[in-house]
């Protein structure tokens, strides 16, 4: 189990108070920093974990990202506001050990770090709600009838790169950058990805793509 514990927040209260937490629990607050960059000239032992708050939904994933490649061995555990399915795929698939939303009180918070320390995935309550919302029915199809599905969708070619996209779990700005175009434009196609399939966010859109065989790489030319 990972003891000690880095801490990367904007917030100098959200330091402080987290600091002071953790350390009450036992752990050993080994640095405290506003951002990132702080980290690049640090040179720390292995056996620590490093906590990330107060990082925009959007630019989570990008972040994991750039941590995992200063300390590839240290767990990265994300705090956020508010929780984001996508945002939490990417961050997961970005490096992330845990991902947490800041909201739950100071013990079940503690008992979730604890976890991440230990090398176990911590994943937020709310992912829950999510799948209470699906209607999900096991569906067997052969390739003909999920071939008939895709092109009974009328997806524009540019429609089904997003649709793979949104497979991977990728954010609107992700796959703007991805695709060469405006967010704008992403939530123009997405839009219509849900009317043309009949579902009612992403995550179903994404279920619809992979039960007909889709993959999140399969990317028109």
């Amino acid at each position: 189990m990972y003891r000690d514990v880095c801490i990367v927040s904007a917030c100098e209260i959200t330091r402080e108070g987290l600091g002071n937490i953790l350390k009450s629990e036992g752990f050993g607050l080994i640095g405290s920093y506003g951002a990132i960059s702080e980290l690049e000239e640090l040179e720390f032992e292995s056996g620590f974990f490093i906590v990330l708050d107060g990082v925009e939904t959007d630019d989570q994933p990008q972040a994991v990202r750039e941590i995992k490649g200063r300390f590839d061995s240290a767990p990265v555990v994300v705090l956020t506001e508010r929780f984001d399915f996508n945002a939490m795929l990417e961050c997961f698939h970005s490096g992330a050990q845990g991902y947490i939303v800041r909201s739950m009180k100071a013990q079940p918070l503690t008992t979730s770090l604890r976890l991440a320390a230990m090398g176990e995935r911590v994943l937020p309550p709310d992912l829950v709600d999510v799948f209470e919302h699906q209607a999900f029915t096991p569906i067997v199809r052969t390739s003909e009838q999920s071939d008939e599905d895709v092109n009974r969708a009328k997806l524009s070619p540019r429609e089904l790169d997003v649709l793979c996209c949104l497979m991977a779990g990728y954010s609107n700005k992700v796959i703007a950058r991805k695709l060469t175009v405006c967010e704008a434009t992403i939530k123009v196609h997405v839009k219509a990805i849900l009317r043309k399939l009949n579902v009612h966010n992403r995550t179903q859109a994404a279920i619809w793509a992979s039960s007909r065989g889709l993959s999140d790489v399969e990317m028109t030319a």
